[in-house]
């Protein structure tokens, strides 16, 4: 049962709606949600800061109070969302039909890029740092 090439994404998927549910449910900014671990020991916003309270916005349609908490997590949503259907209608059809967008390198060169470049700048100093943090 455990080695079947079946049971592993049906497990993936339930834990993600399950995870999907909880951040629906429960809003991370009022409850006791795990802390970013970078943030308490340097100080400095990591890229994912604000992730699990834009999640919560998202997930009630709140794309600009989303895009506040983190910019980079709304912005990268919809690639995150071609991704899971793609997986999730190749685990349903049995049929590996992947988007080409995805697998590409340069799409992942420029997400590790983004992601190092939003890092950096959310902990500026001045307008731009203050703007982009969560």
């Amino acid at each position: 049962m455990l080695t079947n090439s079946r049971f592993w994404p049906a497990v993936l998927l339930l834990g993600a709606l399950g995870l999907g549910a909880v951040y629906f449910v429960l809003d991370p900014a009022q409850h006791p949600f795990p802390r970013c671990p970078f943030l308490l020991l340097t100080g400095l916003y990591c890229p994912g800061c604000g992730s699990q309270r834009a999640l919560h916005a998202l997930l009630h349609g709140e794309v600009g109070r989303a895009a506040g908490f983190n910019l980079l997590a709304v912005a990268c949503a919809p690639l995150l969302a071609v991704g899971a259907a793609d997986g999730s209608r190749a685990w349903f059809t049995g049929r590996v039909q992947r988007a080409a967008l995805l697998y590409r390198p340069w799409p992942a060169w420029l997400v590790a890029g983004g992601t190092v470049a939003f890092g950096v700048l959310r902990n500026l100093p001045g307008p731009l740092g203050a703007w982009l943090a969560p």
